[in-house]
């Protein structure tokens, strides 16, 4: 007979939303389900872990000034921001000090007229902690967390479920095309071989 060993259970995802005060109130009721649900669904799929979605606000973090030509400086302002949030959340109990927990903002407005996302990525690994996300589109908000576990650009595709649809990591959108809410498995891989290492 052969003994059950059970494997210990991998530490959890943990997604930290700061929704600033410029998304309106109509779409705050709807944005778990509209923006994070099909990536929680997505993400848990090939990782073998839970995906937790953690909402946040309050000045001075729902109120920071995200808009700007100079991506660098307001990422790093959101990321020292971002510290401070998680500082406090430590304060009262939440451990997020985890590799596996990622910040982001999430707005009404793009970043500026060609950018409606970012993420501060570092070296070897290009992953990172600390995102902003516009809420214009369905895709934002996956597209800057796949970032933060290791997914890229180059690893896009165009998927057919009936109708042609693209992949989170799509660097630019085509509108006729759908959106398929899934990475593609070349970054499926990406975001495995991040969390490879990671308990």
């Amino acid at each position: 007979m052969t003994p059950n060993i059970e494997q210990p259970q991998k530490n959890a995802i943990n997604i930290v939303a700061i929704v600033h005060d410029d998304v309106p109130e109509a779409t705050r009721k709807t944005i778990y389900a509209d923006h994070f649900q099909p990536l929680v669904k997505e993400l848990e799929s090939f990782t073998d872990r839970k995906v937790n979605v953690i909402f946040g606000g309050g000045a001075p973090y729902s109120n920071f000034a995200y808009r700007g030509e100079d991506t660098m400086t307001i990422l790093r302002g959101w990321e020292a921001l971002g510290y401070k949030f998680l500082d406090e959340m430590r304060k009262e109990g939440f451990d997020l000090s985890d590799p596996l927990t990622k910040v982001i903002l999430v707005t009404h407005q793009n970043v500026n007229i060609k950018i409606a996302g970012i993420a501060l990525l570092w070296p070897p690994t290009n992953t990172g902690t600390f995102a902003i996300a516009s809420l214009n589109s369905f895709l934002h908000v996956g597209h800057e967390i796949g970032h933060l576990l290791g997914a890229n650009h180059e690893n896009w595709e165009v998927q057919y479920n009936g109708w042609w649809a693209e992949t989170y990591m799509v660097p630019e959108r085509n509108m006729i095309r759908s959106i398929s809410y899934t990475f593609s498995s070349a970054n499926r891989q990406n975001i495995k071989n991040y969390l490879a290492d990671k308990k």
